[in-house]
């Protein structure tokens, strides 16, 4: 135990008054003062609990009162200090009571400061909780103390609270004489070395026996001890020479317990009262020893309802649970969501704001954003905006070398597509300045419009996965999740579900549960995040306890809990313990003048019989609107013009709408209503300090006259040219006046310009990503435009429904979309007019958009048939369309130069064959190639170098390979496929366009000419790429071909179930519904192979196509499970499907090739067939296929045809052949990483030398062939192999 420095009281006091006497910095000297006033309260704690250690331990009941007193004199008690000084002194560690020998040693927590006095801000010290540890050389306490409540501590009290005023006070210090202790032989040095004494026994003292009468005005005091009056030194008030009410209270308190029957009723009854009274202001000096005590008197800010109180009543389990589930994530970097509900007023955003500090501290970054009711933001813009701030905070607090990485890792992860970002997150472009490999700049950001919603959710998806990490962990805050749409928590959902990277963020929404009911979006929002297995937590706040509530009502008056109880009682029965109404009903008591702030007793003061007769309902909104209606009229007036922005008004607003007639001065109206607590600035941002307020506020426009106010103000600030300065306020300008749409503008002469108004809030609206604000403002120019505007407004009749079909395609109200569209096919005068109406309603594969292209093909002058073609016809078309590519070079196609005029009708022909091309092959499988033949032939005749060049040639080189029975038209397509990609470098091509041509490049060329691997990550980025500019068509064409290539090249069976899962997920919350047919097929295909079950009905696959894929992934997995009848079955079946639909995909029929050759093969040696035909359909039907593709690719096909190859010579007897081509085989797959296909032949390569007698061998192929299966992940297959090697 370090013992210190050993200081007498006295001397500790007259040391402690003449350092602070000295002439010092006045900023200095205020710290000294409060570092002075902490030691004493420090001292005076420790005092008190050793006078309750003896307590205890002793009869004091037997005790006279001189001898109370004198146990508790000045020169009884020893200050022991730390050997290392402090900037502001020395800290006290001990307090030592000299007779009886008592010593009391200050102990700190693990996680307590051992030092007050660190100081933050030059003003602020910080608390401790203090323990103690008291060392006694008694070994028994004396006898019949039974229990604490034994003594009566009353005296003990008094002359305690005698002592510390004058510890406090320091007077007459030098007229205090030290009386005379009993001591042994050894002279006192200022260390306690006496021994404990015998104190006499006196009769229990009545209260009528010690009587005192004091005044702690500053009247004479006499004290009796039943013998006549004595004369005492007169007592000051502590708080009347500087000291806070909170301790003077606490000195006070202690000597009235010596007035006996007239004491006060604030009187300690007992020692351990006041030391908890004393231990609460070592915890939190801030509140009860430096109080502002101006602060105190101000009515308006009892407690601080901004960010400046820091205090969290009631609500420590849950502020724990947030902060547990910000930990998890930050140490497993998987995304979590916390949802918190309660009534208005509960305190959820100050719960979810207490966090902050504790997130910050571990580099955690924190974005805070709000729903609004009325805000003039959408609340997708609300989401946007977090992420944008998150941008700015980002580069705030990361070093330029971490800034430098980070935005680096961006341009990789967007690559040519960082524009796509900027366009979604403008703060961006300031983050990425610091980079110099970044090429994009605002302007071209503007020049690039984001597509749809599903783009925008997958651009936060990839921003998410780059910027937050477990040493970035994210928490974003959303509060007023009522007032949230779909579209806003969809964002949400897309950032937090993400599977390929994870987010590693926090999501906590707030929401007032009264306000919702059991179908609002909140409750879908949960259940997918549940579906996506996000962890999501859900916490209820109801009101404060009556503790909590003593506490809040504690702070508010600067005074002590157990003084203000008794109100704090009432308080919680009129509130229900709700935060905000708990303050909200102070501040009326304080107004109404029932709770005031007494300057003669420098307290507050309130009378409870009217406390507890106050008739209030329960809704707050009554308090505030009182409030609200003293005010001046113009006050009033201000605050319902700022009530109907939302929450919170731009100045820039209120200084533009300050020069209108209607509203002069309003920005020094706002400024009042600051200082008058209703409404927080922060230097650009006027904020209602509550939603409540803004209620209230808002409450003062009678219903009726709602939409008139707001369209009033919103025209006041269009005669004004608010929305001149930027975007915001053009939505803040519209916002207002579309209140009156369209019932107060129609027949005015401002309907014409707010409807242009509201055509350009809708571009802009698109061009931010804002898509709902966009549909919701185009609508509204809709609704203004005349009853026969397709005459008299013609034009802008068309301008104003191509918007609207547009904005309605990006928020994916499709049939809204198709409304719009039809409604300019209907009405439009001429083709040119209805072509972009055309264009946009064939986005989407159907077969009415099939027929719409056609139609729009007919009408440009192209002669197409009819679907009901045949085979032959269509043949026929492919024919000639390669003989003329035969009588066409390679330089003269790449040699077709742009026309110098551009020609509309050749660039819509082809636009719309372009289209055709797509979604033909989805819904029009049999006509595909027939359309892929006609395009092309239309390309090569009109020799016009375009952009649709490349997916022209491409797509029809794909028709070639599928003639997989000749292999020079094999290359022929190969040849026409290279020309197309040769084009693409030729032109500027737009993306979009580029990944269809790479679509259909790597689904029918590059599978059968580039390594399987390699097509895969190409269709990984195309799908990347789609979901980018939110073609989910196109993105979901190359995700399933991306899976379907990763499946046959042996990737692992785990991660791609995982995989599986999560597009099943994506395809049905975006109805992809071609997508999810073939992912439950994969996901079918993967199950099985890994050797479990498929949970749940299985539903029907509809459509040939996905037949066929059906067949030959089910073909694969039948035959790793040993089911050859089952492939035979599979392979005549997948014959059949092809025939019917005049398509024959070159990967599927290769696959069918060798998984039916394998089945065949394994069924001969199992089963033995008499007759040698499936050896010769083998070998004259399958392995040839299987030669011509390996002559493609020997990466992709060579281990296929040597292990059809090495079979076929097993069964003929050909053992030397076989061997050879077994070995070829498994070098071949090892080389190719086909981990599944090299585990096959390592298999059958086994079956065949146990066969021959070589079990030595087969044991070694077996076993290399388990290892296989288990990096493959088939425990189907694992188990099957140990089972033939226990066999052995």
């Amino acid at each position: 135990m370090n013992e210190g420095m050993a200081m007498p009281l006295r001397h500790w006091i007259t040391h402690d008054v003449q350092e602070r006497a000295m002439d010092r910095d006045r900023g200095y000297q205020v710290n000294l003062e409060n570092a002075s006033t902490l030691r004493k309260v420090t001292i005076s704690f420790a005092i008190a609990t050793l006078l309750r250690h003896l307590s205890l331990n002793f009869q004091i009941m037997k005790y006279s009162s001189e001898e109370l007193e004198r146990l508790c004199q000045i020169d009884n008690f020893v200050v022991r200090i730390s050997n290392e000084q402090t900037d502001l002194g020395w800290e006290v560690i001990g307090v030592d009571m000299i007779n009886p020998q008592l010593q009391l040693q200050i102990v700190t927590g693990a996680y307590s400061s051992c030092n007050f006095f660190d100081v933050v801000n030059d003003q602020e010290f910080t608390g401790r909780t203090i323990m103690t540890n008291i060392n006694s050389p008694y070994a028994e306490p004396d006898e019949m103390v039974g229990s604490p409540t034994t003594n009566d501590e009353s005296l003990l009290c008094h002359f305690l609270g005698l002592l510390l005023h004058g510890l406090f006070t320091a007077e007459d210090l030098a007229r205090m004489k030290p009386k005379a202790l009993p001591k042994d032989d050894s002279d006192y040095e200022g260390i306690p070395l006496a021994k404990k004494i015998s104190l006499p026994s006196f009769s229990q003292l009545s209260g009528n026996d010690f009587f005192r009468e004091i005044s702690i005005s500053g009247s004479n005091s006499k004290i009796c001890h039943g013998e006549g009056p004595v004369e005492v030194n007169l007592l000051r008030a502590l708080n009347s020479i500087g000291y806070s009410n909170s301790l003077s209270q606490v000195v006070m308190n202690l000597v009235d317990c010596g007035l006996g029957l007239f004491r006060s009723a604030d009187a300690y009854t007992c020692l351990e009262m006041a030391i908890s009274d004393l231990s609460l202001l070592l915890e939190e000096p801030g509140r009860f020893l430096f109080e502002d005590l101006y602060l105190s008197q101000k009515s308006e800010r009892i407690i601080s309802s901004g960010k400046g109180n820091n205090r969290l009543y009631g609500r420590t389990a849950e502020a724990h649970s947030i902060t547990d589930s910000f930990c998890r994530v930050a140490s497993t970097g998987e995304s979590e969501a916390i949802l918190v509900g309660g009534f208005s007023g509960c305190g959820k955003t100050r719960l979810v704001q207490s966090v902050f500090e504790a997130v910050e501290a571990v580099d955690g970054l924190v974005v805070e954003q709000k729903f609004d009711g009325v805000s003039t933001l959408s609340p997708s813009s609300v989401v946007m905006s977090a992420f944008n701030e998150l941008c700015l905070l980002i580069a705030k607090k990361s070093t330029p070398q971490e800034l430098h990485a980070l935005c680096e890792n961006l341009i990789v992860e967007f690559g040519a597509n960082f524009h796509v970002l900027a366009r979604a997150l403008p703060n961006v472009l300031g983050m990425a300045s610091c980079c110099a490999s970044s090429q994009i700049s605002k302007n071209e950001a503007d020049t690039f419009n984001l597509a749809n919603y599903s783009s925008l959710c997958f651009t936060l998806q990839r921003f998410m996965r780059v910027i937050s990490s477990t040493s970035r962990p994210i928490m974003l805050f959303l509060d007023d999740l009522q007032w949230a749409d779909p579209a806003s928590l969809g964002l949400v959902h897309a950032v937090l579900s993400d599977m390929k990277g994870k987010s590693c963020m926090l999501f906590v929404g707030t929401y007032r549960d009264n306000e919702v009911g059991p179908d609002h979006i909140i409750f879908g929002f949960v259940n997918m995040l549940s579906q996506f297995n996000v962890l999501t937590s859900n916490i209820r706040l109801d009101g404060l306890t009556e503790n909590d509530v003593n506490s809040m009502v504690s702070d508010a008056f600067r005074t002590l809990p157990r003084l203000c109880r008794s109100l704090s009682q009432v308080v919680f029965r009129k509130t229900n313990g709700n935060p905000y109404f708990v303050l909200e009903f102070l501040r009326s008591l304080v107004h109404r003048d029932i709770v005031k702030f007494s300057l003669r007793e420098r307290r507050w003061t309130w009378d409870e019989a009217r406390v507890s007769a106050e008739n209030i309902t329960d809704n707050v909104l009554y308090l505030l609107s009182n409030a609200l209606n003293s005010l001046s009229e113009s006050t009033q007036a201000a605050l319902k013009c700022a009530s109907c922005f939302g929450i919170k008004i731009e100045k820039s607003i209120v200084q533009k709408l300050s020069g209108h007639s209607n509203y002069i001065n309003l920005q020094s109206i706002l400024d009042d209503a600051v200082n008058g607590g209703f409404m927080d600035f922060d230097g650009t941002t006027y904020r209602f300090v509550h939603d409540k307020v803004r209620e209230a506020a808002y409450d003062l426009i009678k219903a009726d006259c709602k939409d008139q106010y707001h369209f009033d103000l919103g025209m006041a600030m269009h005669s004004s040219c608010v929305y001149e300065d930027s975007s915001d306020a053009l939505f803040a300008t519209i916002e207002q006046i579309n209140h009156g749409v369209p019932s107060l503008l129609i027949g005015t002469a401002h309907q014409n310009a707010v409807a242009e108004l509201n055509y350009e809030a809708s571009l802009k609206s698109m061009h931010c990503a804002n898509f709902t604000s966009a549909l919701d403002y185009i609508k509204a120019a809709v609704s203004l435009l005349a009853d026969d505007s397709w005459t008299t407004q013609y034009f802008l009749s068309i301008k104003y429904h191509l918007q609207l079909g547009q904005s309605a395609f990006s928020c994916g109200s499709i049939s809204e979309a198709k409304a719009a569209l039809d409604k300019i096919v209907d009405e439009g005068k001429c083709l040119e007019d209805k072509i972009d109406a055309y264009a946009l309603l064939v986005a989407t594969p159907s077969h009415e958009s099939v027929r719409t292209c056609v139609h729009v093909l007919r009408l440009l002058g192209e002669e197409l048939p009819n679907e009901d073609l045949k085979p032959y016809q269509i043949n026929s078309a492919i024919s000639k369309t390669k003989e003329m590519f035969e009588h066409e070079s390679d330089e003269a196609v790449l040699r077709m130069t742009k026309p110098h005029h551009n020609n509309e009708r050749i660039e819509n022909i082809m636009k719309f064959y372009s289209h055709l091309s797509v979604i033909s092959w989805i819904a029009a499988p049999k006509m595909h190639a027939f359309y892929m033949a006609r395009f092309a032939q239309f390309c090569l005749t009109s020799k016009v170098a375009c952009t649709y060049l490349p997916s022209a040639f491409v797509g029809f080189g794909a028709c070639l390979c599928n003639m997989l029975t000749l292999s020079s038209e094999i290359l022929v397509g190969y040849r026409i496929g290279k020309m197309g990609l040769m084009l693409l470098n030729r032109f500027e091509l737009d993306k979009g366009k580029a990944w269809q041509v790479y679509l259909a490049y790597y689904r029918e060329l590059g599978v059968l000419f580039e390594p399987i691997q390699a097509c895969a990550d190409m269709h990984r980025r195309g799908y990347e790429f789609g979901m980018q500019v939110g073609n989910t068509s196109l993105a979901g064409l190359h995700i399933c071909l991306a899976v379907h290539r990763e499946i046959i090249s042996g990737t692992n069976l785990h991660l791609l179930k995982v995989e599986i899962e999560f597009y099943l997920k994506l395809a049905q919350q975006h109805a992809m519904t071609a997508m999810k047919a073939l992912m439950q097929i994969y996901y079918q295909n993967v199950l099985t192979l890994i050797g479990e079950q498929l949970i749940g009905p299985v539903e029907q696959i509809h459509g040939t196509q996905c037949e066929e894929i059906e067949c030959t992934q089910e073909m694969m997995s039948s035959l790793f499970s040993g089911h050859f009848d089952r492939v035979n079955y599979l392979s005549r079946k997948w014959e059949a499907l092809c025939n019917k639909s005049n398509h024959k995909e070159p990967i599927g029929a290769i696959s069918a090739a060798f998984y039916n050759g394998v089945a065949m093969t394994s069924m001969y040696r199992v089963k033995g067939f008499k007759f040698p035909q499936p050896l010769r359909y083998i070998s004259q039907r399958l392995l040839p296929v299987l030669a011509k593709a390996e002559e493609c690719s020997q990466w992709n096909f060579k281990t296929k045809a040597s292990i059809l190859r090495a079979e076929y010579f097993s069964l003929m007897a050909k053992k030397d052949k076989a061997e050879y081509e077994y070995a070829i085989a498994i070098s071949s797959a090892r080389s190719s990483k086909f981990i599944h296909e090299e585990g096959m032949a390592c298999e059958l390569a086994g079956l065949h030398y146990k066969h021959n007698g070589d079990k030595t061998k087969a044991l070694d192929l077996f076993c290399q062939a388990k290892k296989c299966y288990e990096t493959w992940g088939s425990q189907l297959k694992i188990d099957q192999m140990s089972s033939v090697m226990e066999g052995i």
